[in-house]
């Protein structure tokens, strides 16, 4: 029976010319394909390239006042939502500024509530509300669609005081 499993492992020439060693080599080749295939689909599956426990990412201010969430990676074109939690410093007034290259590549395709004043300059975004039932904080709701690849730093500004740093990756 031995002879028979090690016969089974060396070359012939009959009845088809064969090269074991090659043989072994391509099947490890494709036990190591096999592995990674799986390992990208698992973790497209977690949000590795879009929406997921690994794209979905949280950043706060050092003083707690400002809140984003947002989504880490995301795909050419494909819809990316951005969620913004605020206590205002100033009772009933707040000015929200959205500034890095993300700006020139993101298009907004939905901001609620409608701020009353909104600016643009450069790369910047400037959003005003004035209400007084926003004195105990607020939430922005910001529908966003990338317009080309890349890796794009945000910054969001609440009333020139409180920021948040992060970085968006956008995959073609």
């Amino acid at each position: 029976m031995n002879s028979k499993k090690q016969d089974e492992m060396s070359s012939r020439r009959y009845p088809v010319q064969e090269y074991m060693h090659l043989q072994q080599v391509e099947w490890r080749i494709q036990r190591i394909g096999y592995f990674f295939l799986f390992a990208i689909v698992i973790l497209g599956a977690c949000g590795l390239f879009s929406k997921g426990m690994l794209s979905n990412k949280q950043a706060v201010s050092a003083d707690g006042t400002l809140q984003v969430e947002y989504e880490r990676f995301g795909r050419l074109a494909s819809d990316m939502s951005m969620t913004i939690h605020l206590k205002p410093q100033q009772a009933g007034y707040f000015k929200l500024t959205l500034s890095g290259e993300e700006m020139d590549n993101f298009q907004i395709q939905s901001l609620q509530p409608q701020p009353q004043q909104a600016f643009s300059s450069g790369n910047t975004l400037e959003l005003h509300w004035a209400f007084p039932r926003y004195r105990d904080g607020a939430t922005v709701w910001i529908g966003l669609q990338s317009q080309k690849p890349g890796r794009y730093p945000v910054t969001v500004t609440l009333d020139d005081k409180t920021s948040v740093q992060f970085t968006q990756w956008i995959y073609p």
